[in-house]
């Protein structure tokens, strides 16, 4: 998830601690106390992603795939990083004094501080990337599936609220520059139909009209009901989108045994799916794309938009589509050179640790180009690495992760 819905929803958190409070005492929290937790609420929403700190350094993209949404993007990570920045707060508070900060503050700035680390791998696990939140006990790749990585939906749903709660001057003007960029965005990037820019225009009139006329408990009540009830509903629409691939493939090829189904919505649409199929047939491993409508009665799945990054490497479908799945391209190739890739590379094993989508092709000196087609996959993405076909060393410091296409790999993977 990008870092300004991450950034909104620790601020969401810390105005509902505060309207929680009240409620539960029946008094108003300090001034002081609001700040620490607005501030302390949003750097904890965003600290998993520190990984980047080392991660994007030196434009090592394998470094880069395995180490970003790593050991700070799992629950241990995420309470280390609540503690961390719980003990800064709390610092913060006592800055003037002890007596600038009662133990109920302390106390509420904890548990405000493990929600909004912890929302941190929610959010990030809801898209196609991916986390693995439990290691060290499982080191699998989890996968939402259901939001895509940049959702206005969610940014007007909270700002009008936030802008609304806020007494700062410079935060409001801020979070109301954010809501309108994203609009403005909406209505000029070709993922974003008409029909989509349109309806999210008028949610955000929605958003405000609540935010103005709802007192401050209701006001945040209706926001994070808002960004629960849109999650909820793509949720809803991407497993029909899952259940309507399943049986396309089926349709098209009934002995082929499918391995995997991504699924990624269109963002400020929870109608048009983009979907990437992973099959085997026999010996022959097939990569196939398709554009899903979950109401085709409503948008025929030939109008939904295409996602950028298409691989170069695709053929079109030969498939045959219907309103409901539109086959665009797909990719072949025998199974077994993936499995011996992975069994002679150490490059390759640690990059397929991250690689859900594999795609390949022969570079040249004995290399090899291995991509995900999430990604773009050949077309120079981020994911896109050189591995030697035969490797006499090796990475270093190659994370646990298990990968998610073992079953390509076998045992030649583990």
């Amino acid at each position: 998830m990008d870092n300004v819905t991450h950034s909104l929803a620790g601020l969401l958190l810390a105005e509902s601690a505060v309207r929680l409070r009240v409620r539960l005492t029946g008094a108003e929290p300090s001034p002081r106390f609001r700040a620490v937790a607005a501030v302390s609420s949003l750097v904890a929403a965003n600290l998993p992603d520190a990984d980047l700190l080392y991660t994007g350094l030196g434009g090592d993209r394998l470094r880069y795939i395995l180490d970003h949404r790593g050991y700070t993007h799992t629950i241990l990570g995420a309470i280390v990083c609540a503690v961390i920045v719980w003990s800064a707060a709390t610092l913060a508070m006592r800055w003037r004094g002890p007596q600038a900060a009662t133990r109920d503050d302390t106390h509420w700035l904890f548990g405000l501080m493990l929600a909004s680390s912890l929302s941190h791998i929610v959010l990030d696990w809801t898209n196609s990337y991916g986390v693995h939140p439990f290691w060290p006990v499982d080191d699998r790749w989890r996968y939402g599936d259901a939001v895509f990585i940049v959702e206005p939906w969610l940014w007007v749903v909270s700002v009008p609220a936030l802008v609304a709660a806020s007494s700062r001057l410079g935060a409001r003007v801020v979070l109301s520059l954010v809501m309108l960029i994203g609009l403005v965005l909406a209505w000029r990037v070709d993922l974003v139909s008409t029909g989509a820019a349109a309806v999210l225009t008028t949610g955000a009139a929605l958003s405000v009209v609540l935010a103005v006329v709802l007192r401050p408990g209701a006001r945040v009540a209706a926001a994070v009901g808002g960004w629960v009830t849109f999650t909820l509903v793509v949720f809803a629409a991407t497993a029909r989108a899952h259940a309507a691939t399943v049986h396309a493939v089926r349709a098209a090829e009934p002995n082929a045994e499918l391995l995997d189904v991504v699924v990624s919505p269109l963002p400020a649409n929870a109608v048009c799916m983009s979907v990437i199929t992973i099959e085997r047939s026999g010996g022959t491993y097939r990569l196939a794309t398709a554009r899903v409508s979950a109401m085709p009665a409503v948008t025929d799945a030939a109008r939904c938009g295409v996602r950028d990054g298409g691989s170069p490497m695709l053929r079109t479908s030969t498939r045959r589509s219907t309103s409901e799945v539109r086959w665009d391209g797909e990719w072949t190739a025998p199974a077994v050179e993936l499995a011996t890739l992975v069994r002679e590379s150490c490059f390759a094993l640690a990059a397929m640790r991250f690689i859900r989508a594999p795609i390949w092709r022969a570079a040249a000196d004995s290399m090899v180009l291995l991509g995900d087609v999430r990604y773009g996959g050949g077309s120079n993405g981020f994911t896109d690495v050189r591995v030697p076909r035969n490797s006499a060393t090796c990475p270093r410091a190659v994370p646990p992760w298990t990968p998610p296409r073992m079953d390509l790999l076998g045992q030649e993977g583990s």
